[in-house]
């Protein structure tokens, strides 16, 4: 692809070949409090909460009695109580969720702070060292939470599996937001367009909260199985989930789409003249040109299985590849 069109997703290129950021403008957050925080999410999600530490973040799956995810968390551990990162815009309604989830003998509280905390994601290869520019003597390693100062702004930093290497979100307080900002631009990291960050998490072959993170599939099915443990007791969705392990039973899977053509989200896959699934992202990338994500069924899952896109005025050839996108 040609660099006039990479002129087009600001931030792109810097990301891989420095460091890029991106708000996560409607990222949610909430308090889990009381004597019984950490027994009513281990009840509610697919991970061991028990696991959690002020050094550990953990990623778990809240799900439905059907085992459909209804967003997915990434805890931390705060003094009394426990902080939610939900995706985003979840931070609302998952709190009235778990409210509601409440049963009468449980001492807990849930509590929206997501308007108190702005959240910032930092990207590709060079972000580790954009970090220690900002005083960050060594990054946190995966899942690893950080106490740090940026520009005089007390920041959480917690390492992540970032779309190009290891990656980090940064908490700051929202009245900050722009300081740290300006310290992360100083610094030589660019800000991402959300067609630019979104371009960047389809080529990593991530899942998205608005079409694979939702009550459509389970956890499973969009390559989540490091957010279950098989280690913990009962929780909401966990019989359907043991069984999908147990006997395998995830009949599809999320799988990157080389098509010949732009497709869009919805479209439909066929093999065989049949449908087997529906793609759910889509983007032209500047390195890779078309690619999508699409859960599709088995056997048609595996790399270089040939399929045929269809949407409502055009169609297009297209191969399953493995993710990410290479």
């Amino acid at each position: 692809m040609t660099s006039a069109v990479s002129m087009n997703f600001p931030g792109y290129e810097a990301a891989h070949r420095h460091a890029a950021f991106f708000i996560q403008s409607d990222a949610g957050y909430l308090h889990i409090g009381g004597e019984d925080q950490v027994a009513f999410l281990q009840r509610q999600t697919t991970n061991d909460v028990r696991l959690l530490s002020p050094e550990r973040a953990i990623v778990t799956v809240l799900t439905s009695p059907t085992a459909r995810i209804l967003d997915v968390f990434l805890l931390l551990k705060e003094i009394d109580t426990i902080g939610v990162i939900t995706l985003p815009g979840r931070g609302s309604a998952t709190g009235r969720y778990l409210r509601g989830r409440i049963f009468f003998m449980d001492r807990v509280t849930v509590t929206d702070a997501s308007s108190t905390i702005a959240q910032i994601d930092l990207e590709g290869p060079g972000a580790g060292a954009v970090l220690r520019m900002l005083g960050v003597a060594q990054p946190p390693i995966l899942d690893q939470v950080l106490q740090a100062i940026i520009s005089e702004v007390p920041t959480r930093v917690i390492g992540r599996k970032g779309l190009l290497g290891p990656g980090y979100r940064l908490l700051v307080p929202t009245e900050a937001l722009e300081v740290v900002i300006r310290a992360l631009e100083g610094n030589g990291a660019a800000p991402l367009t959300l067609e630019s960050y979104e371009t960047l998490r389809i080529e990593a072959g991530r899942p998205g909260p608005q079409n694979e993170l939702t009550e459509e599939y389970t956890p499973l099915e969009v390559n989540l199985g490091d957010a279950i443990s098989d280690r913990k007791g009962c929780y909401t969705g966990q019989e359907i989930i043991a069984r999908q392990l147990t006997y395998d039973k995830v009949t599809r899977h999320l799988v990157g789409l080389r098509p010949e053509t732009p497709i869009a989200a919805g479209d439909q896959v066929l093999a065989e003249e049949k449908p087997i699934g529906i793609v759910t992202s889509a983007a032209i990338s500047p390195r890779f040109g078309p690619i999508a994500l699409a859960v599709i069924k088995r056997p048609y899952d595996q790399p270089n299985t040939a399929v045929m896109i269809t949407g409502e005025t055009s169609s297009a050839r297209a191969k399953v590849v493995s993710l990410p996108f290479a």
